[in-house]
C-alpha cells in the first residue's frame, strides 16, 4: 500500500486476513526498485496476482479515501495518475466512520 495514502496499509491488511494471502498479495511503494521514478510509482499498487510475482505485476490500486486523502501527501496524485495510465483497475474504498475521517 502507498504510504503517501494514510490508511491504506491497514486496509490491505485487514483484506488480507478476510481472504487470505493466496487470493492477493499486498506490494508496498516502499519495495526495492530501479532508479527509474516510473518503477517506483508502480510499485504503490497494492493488490497482485497470487504470489510469488514481481512487485511490477500489479493488476489493482487500493485507493483508501477519506476526509485526509489528497491533502495529507501530494505523492498520491502522482502514484494514481501513473496507475490509470499503466491501466491498473483502482479500488476505492470510501471510509464511512467519522472517527477515521470518513466524509
Amino acid at each position: 500500500a502507498s504510504p503517501a495514502n494514510a490508511g491504506a496499509a491497514e486496509l490491505a491488511d485487514e483484506l488480507t486476513a478476510k481472504f487470505g494471502r493466496s487470493s492477493l498479495t499486498v506490494s508496498t511503494a516502499e519495495e526495492p526498485c530501479s532508479s527509474d521514478s516510473r518503477a517506483s510509482r508502480r510499485r504503490s499498487s497494492v493488490l497482485r496476482r497470487s504470489a510469488p510475482r514481481r512487485a511490477g505485476d500489479a493488476t489493482h490500486m487500493l485507493l483508501y479515501l477519506n476526509e485526509h486523502t489528497f491533502v495529507s501527501d501530494e505523492r498520491l496524485a502522482e502514484q494514481v495518475k501513473q496507475a490509470r495510465e499503466d491501466r491498473l483497475k483502482i479500488v476505492m474504498a470510501h471510509e464511512h466512520d467519522p472517527d477515521k475521517g470518513g466524509c
